[in-house]
């Protein structure tokens, strides 16, 4: 499944890419107080890499809660199976 949203990023950077190079004229940009001219394509490929990362920053927490989740889960498993008498070890389960 990563590697699905993995094609899925590249063939959305590389249209956006294309986009911003078909679209090199010069502009100006009024930004809150700041005014500044710059072609197209950096103002494009600046405001995607600023949404990439502030996706990034939002599904951040999410993403450590969720290993803190499976950190517990996994630990609880090891006390349940040894209060079983399972002594073996569980192995950790492959990505796919």
């Amino acid at each position: 499944m990563k590697q699905f949203y993995l094609i899925i990023a590249l063939l959305l950077a590389t249209v956006v890419a294309i986009f911003a190079v078909q679209n090199a004229e010069e502009v100006t940009v009024h930004f809150l107080v700041w005014t500044f001219q710059s072609s197209v394509v950096v103002v494009i490929l600046i405001s995607a890499g600023l949404g990439a990362l502030l996706a990034a920053l939002v599904s951040f927490p999410q993403t450590l809660k969720a290993r803190r989740r499976l950190k517990e889960t996994e630990a609880r498993l090891e006390r349940l199976a040894r209060q079983i008498g399972g002594s073996e070890e569980w192995d950790e389960p492959h990505e796919k």
